[in-house]
Protein backbone atom coordinates (compact mmCIF):
# COMPACT_ATOMS: atom_id res chain seq x y z
CA UNK A 1 0.00 0.00 0.00
CA UNK A 2 2.97 2.68 0.69
CA UNK A 3 4.28 1.80 -3.03
CA UNK A 4 0.88 2.95 -4.29
CA UNK A 5 0.81 6.23 -1.92
CA UNK A 6 4.33 7.63 -2.75
CA UNK A 7 3.11 7.29 -6.56
CA UNK A 8 0.04 8.56 -6.77
CA UNK A 9 0.17 12.40 -6.79
CA UNK A 10 2.84 11.53 -9.60
CA UNK A 11 0.51 9.18 -11.92
CA UNK A 12 -2.44 12.57 -10.78
CA UNK A 13 -0.18 14.72 -12.08
CA UNK A 14 0.56 12.89 -15.53
CA UNK A 15 -3.43 12.33 -15.87
CA UNK A 16 -4.19 15.96 -15.87
CA UNK A 17 -0.73 16.33 -18.45
CA UNK A 18 -2.75 13.99 -20.66
CA UNK A 19 -6.20 15.20 -19.96
CA UNK A 20 -4.70 18.93 -20.85
CA UNK A 21 -2.72 17.76 -24.13
CA UNK A 22 -6.09 16.28 -25.20
CA UNK A 23 -8.22 18.64 -24.46
CA UNK A 24 -5.57 21.64 -26.59
CA UNK A 25 -5.63 18.96 -29.69
CA UNK A 26 -9.58 18.96 -29.62
CA UNK A 27 -9.75 22.85 -29.25
CA UNK A 28 -7.13 22.98 -32.09
CA UNK A 29 -9.43 20.39 -34.37
CA UNK A 30 -12.68 22.43 -33.53
CA UNK A 31 -10.99 25.58 -34.27
CA UNK A 32 -9.31 25.16 -37.92
CA UNK A 33 -10.90 27.25 -40.71
CA UNK A 34 -13.91 26.08 -43.15
CA UNK A 35 -12.29 24.83 -45.97
CA UNK A 36 -13.25 27.31 -48.91
CA UNK A 37 -13.37 24.60 -51.77
CA UNK A 38 -14.85 21.18 -52.08
CA UNK A 39 -12.78 18.07 -53.52
CA UNK A 40 -14.88 17.97 -56.53
CA UNK A 41 -14.94 21.75 -57.67
CA UNK A 42 -16.73 20.17 -61.46
CA UNK A 43 -19.51 18.78 -58.84
CA UNK A 44 -22.61 20.84 -58.01
CA UNK A 45 -24.84 19.34 -55.01
CA UNK A 46 -24.89 21.56 -52.38
CA UNK A 47 -26.46 24.50 -54.41
CA UNK A 48 -24.71 27.41 -51.88
CA UNK A 49 -22.81 29.95 -51.77
CA UNK A 50 -19.07 27.66 -53.22
CA UNK A 51 -21.61 26.22 -55.65
CA UNK A 52 -22.46 29.82 -57.47
CA UNK A 53 -19.28 30.75 -57.33
CA UNK A 54 -18.23 27.60 -59.29
CA UNK A 55 -21.26 28.72 -61.84
CA UNK A 56 -19.96 32.19 -61.66
CA UNK A 57 -16.89 31.25 -62.71
CA UNK A 58 -17.76 28.37 -66.04
CA UNK A 59 -19.76 31.47 -67.33
CA UNK A 60 -16.69 33.82 -66.90
CA UNK A 61 -14.64 30.72 -68.54
CA UNK A 62 -17.04 30.89 -71.52
CA UNK A 63 -17.09 34.43 -72.28
CA UNK A 64 -13.12 34.06 -72.55
CA UNK A 65 -13.63 31.75 -74.76
CA UNK A 66 -12.09 28.92 -71.95
CA UNK A 67 -13.85 25.10 -71.72
CA UNK A 68 -14.98 23.84 -68.72
CA UNK A 69 -17.32 21.13 -67.63
CA UNK A 70 -19.87 20.44 -64.77
CA UNK A 71 -22.34 17.66 -63.33
CA UNK A 72 -25.28 18.67 -60.92
CA UNK A 73 -26.95 16.54 -59.20
CA UNK A 74 -30.19 18.16 -58.28
CA UNK A 75 -33.08 16.49 -55.93
CA UNK A 76 -36.45 17.10 -55.80
CA UNK A 77 -38.96 16.95 -53.06
CA UNK A 78 -40.27 13.38 -53.41
CA UNK A 79 -38.02 12.16 -56.35
CA UNK A 80 -34.98 11.02 -57.63
CA UNK A 81 -32.70 13.37 -59.03
CA UNK A 82 -32.28 15.40 -62.08
CA UNK A 83 -28.65 14.64 -63.68
CA UNK A 84 -27.20 18.11 -65.45
CA UNK A 85 -23.97 17.98 -67.49
CA UNK A 86 -22.72 20.65 -68.89
CA UNK A 87 -19.74 20.68 -71.22
CA UNK A 88 -18.14 23.76 -73.39
CA UNK A 89 -15.72 24.38 -75.57
CA UNK A 90 -15.58 27.73 -75.65
CA UNK A 91 -17.98 28.49 -78.25
CA UNK A 92 -20.73 26.31 -77.62
CA UNK A 93 -22.55 25.36 -74.50
CA UNK A 94 -23.44 21.94 -74.18
CA UNK A 95 -25.82 21.31 -71.43
CA UNK A 96 -27.83 17.93 -70.88
CA UNK A 97 -30.48 17.17 -68.34
CA UNK A 98 -30.81 13.57 -67.40
CA UNK A 99 -34.12 12.42 -65.70
CA UNK A 100 -34.42 9.15 -65.77
CA UNK A 101 -33.59 8.61 -62.59
CA UNK A 102 -36.93 10.72 -61.55
CA UNK A 103 -39.66 8.45 -60.34
CA UNK A 104 -42.08 10.80 -60.91
CA UNK A 105 -41.21 12.95 -63.88
CA UNK A 106 -40.48 12.98 -67.52
CA UNK A 107 -37.48 9.70 -68.05
CA UNK A 108 -35.69 10.96 -70.72
CA UNK A 109 -32.88 13.39 -71.57
CA UNK A 110 -32.59 16.13 -72.85
CA UNK A 111 -29.45 18.51 -74.19
CA UNK A 112 -29.26 21.89 -75.38
CA UNK A 113 -26.77 23.29 -77.90
CA UNK A 114 -26.24 26.81 -77.05
CA UNK A 115 -24.11 29.46 -77.97
CA UNK A 116 -24.85 32.11 -74.91
CA UNK A 117 -25.20 31.98 -70.99
CA UNK A 118 -25.94 34.28 -68.27
CA UNK A 119 -26.28 34.31 -64.57
CA UNK A 120 -29.83 36.61 -64.22
CA UNK A 121 -30.88 37.72 -60.63
CA UNK A 122 -34.58 37.87 -59.85
CA UNK A 123 -36.70 38.48 -56.52
CA UNK A 124 -35.55 35.28 -54.57
CA UNK A 125 -32.89 33.55 -56.65
CA UNK A 126 -30.28 33.63 -59.10
CA UNK A 127 -30.97 31.88 -62.57
CA UNK A 128 -28.99 30.61 -65.15
CA UNK A 129 -29.98 31.12 -68.32
CA UNK A 130 -29.40 29.81 -71.72
CA UNK A 131 -29.94 31.28 -75.18
CA UNK A 132 -29.21 31.71 -78.91
CA UNK A 133 -29.61 27.73 -78.88
CA UNK A 134 -30.13 25.16 -81.41
CA UNK A 135 -33.60 24.54 -83.05
CA UNK A 136 -35.13 26.95 -80.46
CA UNK A 137 -36.80 30.15 -81.19
CA UNK A 138 -34.43 33.30 -81.69
CA UNK A 139 -35.87 34.32 -78.42
CA UNK A 140 -36.10 31.19 -76.52
CA UNK A 141 -34.12 31.24 -72.72
CA UNK A 142 -33.62 27.90 -70.97
CA UNK A 143 -32.94 27.83 -67.26
CA UNK A 144 -31.79 24.56 -66.27
CA UNK A 145 -31.06 25.53 -62.91
CA UNK A 146 -31.45 28.19 -59.81
CA UNK A 147 -30.16 29.32 -56.71
CA UNK A 148 -32.58 29.93 -53.64
CA UNK A 149 -30.76 33.47 -52.39
CA UNK A 150 -32.19 32.65 -48.78
CA UNK A 151 -29.98 29.19 -48.93
CA UNK A 152 -26.80 30.99 -50.00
Amino acid sequence: MKSIKKYSPFIIILEMMIIAVLTALLIREFNKPVPLARDQRNLITHFDQLDLDRIREMIHRFKEGKGDNLTMLEWGTDSGPYIHDFYDDGRELHWTVDSTRDWAGYDGKIEYVCRAIQLTEVEEFYKVELSDCENQPEDFKFNPVSFRKDEL
